[in-house]
C-alpha cells in the first residue's frame, strides 16, 4: 500500500513511517505547509517529495495517511480522508474539544475508513509484559495504579501551536491519554470518578501552558489511580523523561520503567515482588505486532488489538478529566 504523511510536526510520526516501511509499504511523500523543520528533514531523509496540495495524494494513489499536525486539525484531515476512502493513523490526541469528539464519533460510526491513533504504550515491550502479568493473575486482583511521567519541555524543538491550549489541548489531553487508555487496557474497568489539577508556576511567556498535572481516578471495583505528568524534567536528562508505572494487587506489586533512570539503569524493565519472594527483574515480552501492523490488520479485517472504539474511549476520557480540572497559577 502507498502511504503519506499529512501534518509532520512531531517526531512521534517517525516510528509509524519506519514500521510501515518495514512492513513493505511505500512511502509516497509528505504534505505540510508549515515552516517547521521536520517535514523537510524527513523528506530528505527518506527521499520523498513534499507535496504542494492534498490533491497530489490522490494522484499518487495514497491509501493510508499518517498525521502528526496540530492537535486541533487532525479531525479535519480525517474527514478529508474519509471523503476519498483513505485510512488514517494519527499521533495522539485526535481531538481536543467536544465538537471534535462528536465529529470523530460520526466518522467511526460511518465506518467508511479505519481510524487509528498512536497509543504506542500498548505496543511497548514493558507495558505489554505488565499487561500479560495482570492477565495471568500474577498480581491477583488489581487495587491501585500510579503513573509517573515527567517530561522535558525543550521549547526550542516545539512548533508554536504546541504552547497554545486551544490548538494543542494541554497537558492532560496531550500526555495522559496514554495512561487513561492503559487503565482500560489493563483492567477493562470503567472510570467512575475523577479529580484533577493543572498547575502553572513557570513559563509566563506561554500563558495557556500549564506545566504540571495531577489526576486521581477511581475505576470500577474501587481500583484507585494516581497519574502525574509534567514538563519539569531537567533538559540535561538523557531521555525524554523518567517514565514509571506502579501496580499493586492482592498477590504482589510490579514496577516498570519505560524510559530513563537517574541512577544509570535506564528502562525499559519490569520488577515484580510477591508475598513470598524478593523483588525480581521480570523477563520482558515482545508484542506480536507493531502498532502499524496492528492497524494494517484492522484495515484487512483481521484480528487486531487496538480498535477505533479504544481510540474514541481514550479521547473522550481525557476531555472529561481536563474539563473538570481545577487550575492553579502563580504567574
Amino acid at each position: 500500500m502507498r502511504f503519506a504523511i499529512v501534518g509532520c510536526q512531531h517526531y512521534h510520526i517517525k516510528s509509524f513511517i519506519e514500521e510501515m516501511i518495514k512492513e513493505g509499504h511505500q512511502f509516497a511523500g509528505i504534505y505540510d505547509q508549515s515552516k517547521y523543520h521536520i517535514p523537510g528533514q524527513y523528506a530528505a531523509s527518506y527521499g520523498v517529495p513534499l507535496f504542494q496540495s492534498m490533491d497530489e495524494l490522490l494522484e499518487q494513489g495514497v491509501e493510508i495517511i499518517g498525521s502528526a499536525g496540530p492537535n486541533n486539525s487532525k479531525i479535519d484531515v480525517i474527514e478529508w480522508a474519509e471523503k476519498h476512502g483513505i485510512h488514517v493513523m494519527t499521533d495522539k490526541p485526535i481531538v481536543i474539544d467536544q465538537n471534535g469528539l462528536s465529529r470523530l464519533r460520526q466518522v467511526i460510526d460511518r465506518n467508511r475508513i479505519k481510524t487509528g491513533m498512536m497509543l504506542t504504550a500498548r505496543f511497548a515491550p514493558a507495558q505489554f509484559t505488565l499487561k500479560a502479568m495482570i492477565d495471568e493473575g500474577l498480581l491477583g486482583e488489581i487495587e491501585d495504579f500510579t503513573f509517573l511521567k515527567p517530561h522535558k519541555l525543550h521549547p526550542a524543538t516545539r512548533p508554536d501551536w504546541f504552547f497554545n491550549k486551544s490548538l494543542n489541548g494541554g497537558l492532560i489531553i496531550d500526555l495522559m491519554i496514554h495512561d487513561v487508555d492503559m487503565l482500560w487496557w489493563f483492567t477493562g474497568k470503567k472510570i467512575v470518578g475523577h479529580t484533577s489539577m493543572l498547575i502553572k508556576n513557570r513559563f509566563p511567556e506561554y500563558p495557556s501552558l500549564y506545566e504540571n498535572a495531577v489526576v486521581n481516578v477511581l475505576l470500577e471495583d474501587h481500583i484507585t489511580v494516581t497519574m502525574k505528568s509534567d514538563w519539569l524534567m531537567p533538559e540535561a536528562f538523557e531521555s525524554w523523561g523518567d517514565g514509571r508505572i506502579f501496580v499493586s494487587g492482592t498477590k504482589g506489586r510490579a514496577e516498570i520503567r519505560t524510559s530513563g533512570d537517574p541512577l544509570g539503569q535506564p528502562g525499559p524493565f519490569v520488577a515484580f515482588t510477591d508475598h513470598h519472594n524478593k523483588t525480581t527483574r521480570w523477563e520482558i515480552k515482545t508484542p506480536p505486532a507493531t502498532l502499524a501492523a496492528d492497524f494494517l490488520n484492522q484495515i484487512a479485517g483481521k484480528p487486531h488489538r487496538l480498535s477505533a472504539e479504544d481510540v474514541y474511549r481514550a479521547n473522550e476520557a481525557v476531555l472529561k478529566i481536563d474539563s473538570a480540572s481545577t487550575k492553579l497559577t502563580s504567574v
